[in-house]
């Protein structure tokens, strides 16, 4: 694969980080990532804002085919998420965007897709997903929450938990057990739902970070139209495994860290330790060295997915290992940032907070990081 940009591509990419700067200018102050974007109502509707204004643009779903919205090249949406990840701005919803999205494109009957990838596209529907259970988590398919088919409806019963932006979103995609009768992963169907059905019940988890981005969602006989199923009946471990290859693969968190790289090594620049800048010291620009060649590995991984994803190959494999990489990535160098700054680093909320507590968070999120989205 030829990891150069084309001159078209680039004229492209540089529209993309144009505008994600001017989104990034409107950013709230003390706005870190999903904790602000899910996590409190200012930044809730910046993200709204910021999703608006790329759905204007036809930005939304750029890896789309033309007929639902995108340009039908994987390429640019890599090159807008790498954009907006660098600028630190909002706007792409994860779940219905990044993962629901091209599921269904790629498993979606046709009325599902007319129905929802358009709304998707122009973000007018947000989503969350279902998929954690209190005795279900990285083995998934142990999952207890049912959904039982009474005619054209699946009754659902049990809970989910850990469902990101459950509390904001309008419909809700997840993984429930058909027929408990049937064998390990061939008993689960995937169903999509609207959040505000009767019998739904969102309950906040608030955690030591801050914030309250999660939550718990009970389900107590919630009447599910049957033709809200992606892929078939007894056949939604499937469908996990394509949306966990797409979930797994986004280059938007390998951008940020070449952003926070940047911020690192200007800080050491600026720093003096017994009477030199810390950036003179040969084992700090050694791990900072190390860094920039690791990320830079990561994005190229990234892009080498997006190409096999262009192709239609799902690379789930490449997907997996780009998830472990990245993730184990940002906790590697946040807690060396944190090593750097000293008793400041977990200082946040304060005039001595280093970098406005960007690295503090982050090293509380990485640990996150690692765990979600499968292990």
């Amino acid at each position: 694969m030829d990891f150069r940009f084309t001159p078209e591509q680039e004229k492209r990419r540089a529209e993309f980080q144009t505008v994600c700067k001017q989104l990034a200018e409107k950013r709230p102050i003390n706005f870190i990532g999903e904790k602000s974007m899910f996590g409190d109502k200012e930044g809730w509707e910046y993200f709204k804002y910021c999703a608006k204004e790329l759905g204007k643009r036809g930005w939304l779903a750029l890896s789309w085919p033309k007929e639902y919205g995108g340009s039908g090249d994987r390429m640019d949406q890599v090159m807008l998420a790498e954009s907006m990840g660098y600028y630190g701005c909002a706007g792409i919803d994860p779940f219905g965007v990044g993962m629901l999205g091209p599921t269904l494109i790629a498993m979606g009957s046709d009325e599902i897709k007319r129905e929802f990838l358009p709304p998707i596209a122009k973000a007018e529907k947000f989503w969350c997903e279902l998929w954690s259970e209190p005795n279900a988590g990285s083995d998934l398919a142990t999952l207890g929450c049912t959904a039982i088919r009474k005619g054209d409806e699946f009754i659902i019963n049990g809970q989910k938990i850990w469902n990101t932006n459950a509390h904001n979103a309008d419909w809700g995609f997840g993984i429930f057990k058909s027929d408990p009768e049937a064998k390990k992963h061939k008993n689960l169907t995937f169903l999509l739902m609207d959040m505000k059905t009767k019998g739904i019940e969102v309950r906040p988890l608030y955690y030591m970070n801050d914030g309250h981005i999660l939550n718990e969602v009970f389900f107590d006989d919630v009447h599910v139209p049957a033709k809200y199923i992606v892929g078939k009946e007894g056949e939604g471990w499937a469908v996990v495994n394509v949306l966990a290859g797409f979930e797994r693969s986004g280059v938007g968190g390998v951008a940020a860290m070449s952003r926070h790289i940047e911020h690192l090594v200007q800080y050491c620049n600026l720093t003096m330790r017994n009477g030199k800048p810390l950036s003179q010291d040969p084992l700090i620009r050694n791990r900072l060295a190390q860094f920039a060649c690791d990320v830079e590995a990561a994005k190229t991984l990234s892009y080498r997915i997006a190409d096999q994803q262009g192709r239609n190959e799902m690379g789930l494999m490449d997907a997996s290992g780009m998830k472990v990489f990245a993730t184990e990535l940002e906790e590697r160098m946040a807690a060396f940032a944190l090593d750097l700054f000293g008793p400041f680093g977990q200082v946040k909320y304060s005039k001595w907070a280093k970098m406005a507590g960007m690295f503090e968070n982050s090293y509380q999120e990485s640990f996150v990081g690692t765990i979600s989205a499968g292990t």
